[in-house]
């Protein structure tokens, strides 16, 4: 399936897109800010039943990105391997686990091979997978938890230069495992905390070198994404929780006003918002700013869609079948209103797409349609210079 856009003349105060700014005959401050047409649906691939999570990377190691989900109601993974032109070949299935929901890549055991770690839900398990050089992959261990995975990252929290897991559970806990460099793992600490997590992040959020952890809590009690800052010892300090939207499904780090501090995107299920906490450099946040996009949004990341070097948001929404891009002002805040494209029935995960390593090109995104048991995959049309959008105003 194939459906293309075009690129028009933006209005945001009389000015051209991609931070271009001309004074074009009729123009006033109060003219209507028009959002860019910057994607369009390139095609859309079968996968498993039911996909809950998809992921770029390159397994094949031939330069060109390749996309994994985690299907939920098929137990399975299925790995997509890239063409390098945004299309790619028919999925491979692999059995994985009992309700396969979220995912994480690294490189787990030093073999320049990409990896997978899967929060099996339904199971109480973390799968490992190790990544063979034909882009093919084996599960190796699985690692059992107590009670319902939903979400995993990875990072080294405790500084023995050897990547770890920590997953959220859905029974207020987090649990650690730390890795060997071998592919293997060990349980870690145990924290039991907030209200129905929903997803987990690490970054380094205070800028001390120890990697610290974002988590929402969905839970009506809660409503609250929390802080926890690592100690470079696989220990955390105890939290601190700011509050967001009803309902926070996932989190996720961008420097949305450029000061060098990390902030946070949370997009919040109920009452249809995303917020943007903006960061202290500290480990602290600023309250949050809502903003609006459309029904029923689940996941969101951050990007600079229109190459003005302000983050942007793209977030799809499962109720109204649709991907909301908001355009960043550069204080936390977004242009209103946003640019909304349709999707197949259910999108539910989104990822960053870079067709190709070394290639001077916009990454595109790759969306999860959970109801369709498919991804669809956006392609980015290109940003004009400054030159091309001069002589196309010129001649209009």
């Amino acid at each position: 399936m194939r459906a293309s856009g075009s690129l028009g003349v933006v209005n945001v105060v009389c000015a051209l897109g991609f931070g271009v700014f001309l004074l074009l005959p009729g123009c006033s401050p109060k003219d209507p800010y028009v959002p860019p047409d910057l994607l369009y649906l390139f095609a859309t691939y079968d996968v498993g039943k039911n996909p809950t999570a998809v992921k770029a990377g390159d397994f094949n190691q031939d330069g060109f990105s390749d996309l994994v989900t985690s299907n939920i109601s098929a137990n399975t993974l299925s790995i997509l391997i890239g063409n390098g032109d945004g299309s790619f070949q028919p999925h491979v299935s692999i059995p994985a686990c009992k309700e396969p929901r979220n995912l994480a890549i690294q490189d787990f055991d030093g073999d320049t091979h990409q990896d997978l770690a899967i929060a099996c839900s339904g199971s109480d398990e973390v799968a490992i997978f190790l990544g063979r050089e034909d882009g093919t992959f084996q599960k190796t261990a699985l690692y059992h938890v107590n009670r319902t995975p939903v979400s995993i990252a990875s990072g080294d929290f405790n500084s023995d230069r050897h990547l770890d897991l920590v997953t959220a559970l859905r029974n207020d806990k987090l649990q650690l495992f730390f890795g060997n460099g071998k592919g293997k793992f060990r349980l870690g600490p145990l924290y039991e905390y907030g209200d129905t997590p929903t997803s987990v992040a690490s970054a380094d959020l205070n800028r001390d070198g120890h990697l610290d952890l974002a988590v929402t809590n969905g839970g009506p009690m809660s409503s609250a994404v929390s802080i926890w800052l690592g100690q470079g010892d696989g220990n955390f300090l105890r939290p601190t929780d700011y509050r967001t939207g009803k309902r926070p499904l996932s989190v996720s780090f961008a420097d949305f006003n450029n000061d060098g501090a990390m902030d946070l995107l949370v997009v919040n299920g109920q009452m249809n918002t995303i917020t943007v906490f903006l960061g202290n450099g500290d480990g602290t946040f600023q309250d949050g700013l809502d903003s609006g996009g459309d029904a029923g949004p689940n996941h969101g990341l951050a990007q600079d869609f229109d190459g003005d070097d302000i983050f942007d948001a793209a977030v799809v929404n499962i109720q109204s079948g649709s991907i909301s891009v908001l355009f960043g002002k550069g204080d936390g805040s977004f242009y209103y209103p946003p640019r909304h494209y349709a999707t197949p029935r259910g999108p539910f995960a989104l990822t960053s797409l870079p067709i190709a390593s070394g290639r001077d090109e916009e990454p595109g995104l790759a969306i999860v349609n959970n109801a369709e048991h498919s991804v669809s995959i956006f392609l980015h049309h290109g940003l004009k210079s400054r030159e091309q959008v001069e002589a196309s105003a010129s001649t209009s």
